[in-house]
């Protein structure tokens, strides 16, 4: 499975034809999309009006969807902690989505180069 960040969303939703479009396509025909908290909340909120907020919720909550547990707060501050520690705070939110994606088994599908300092991820490539 696949936890797309909002970054891969956004290209997908605003460019059609755009590499992250055409991955994401790939990917939800596959059934390999998976929707977490923290990126449904950051895609919801930037609907422009009531109507487009309606047809993305409805189409993001078809996905799978990962809840957390007490151990990806655990997780998510032990990493934060580490992260703290060697100089490279990242924001909780990014913790929150590699936590979910560690303990799931899951790459996480990002623009965002945050992703690429927390140990133990695993990062999707176009294709892959």
């Amino acid at each position: 499975m696949v936890i797309a960040d909002t970054s891969i969303w956004i290209q997908f939703l605003r460019m059609r034809g755009s590499p992250e479009h055409q991955e994401i396509d790939r990917l939800l025909e596959q059934g390999r999309v998976a929707m977490v908290g923290p990126v449904l909340g950051e895609l919801l909120q930037g609907a422009r009006t009531s109507d487009e907020f309606e047809r993305l919720r409805d189409r993001l909550i078809a996905l799978s969807f990962i809840l957390e547990t007490e151990e990806t707060w655990l997780r998510l501050g032990e990493l934060s902690f580490q992260l703290r520690q060697r100089g490279t705070p990242l924001p909780v939110v990014d913790v929150l989505i590699a936590a979910l994606a560690i303990e799931n088994d899951c790459a996480v599908y990002t623009l965002d180069q945050h992703f690429q300092r927390i140990p133990s991820v695993a990062l999707h490539q176009a294709g892959g």
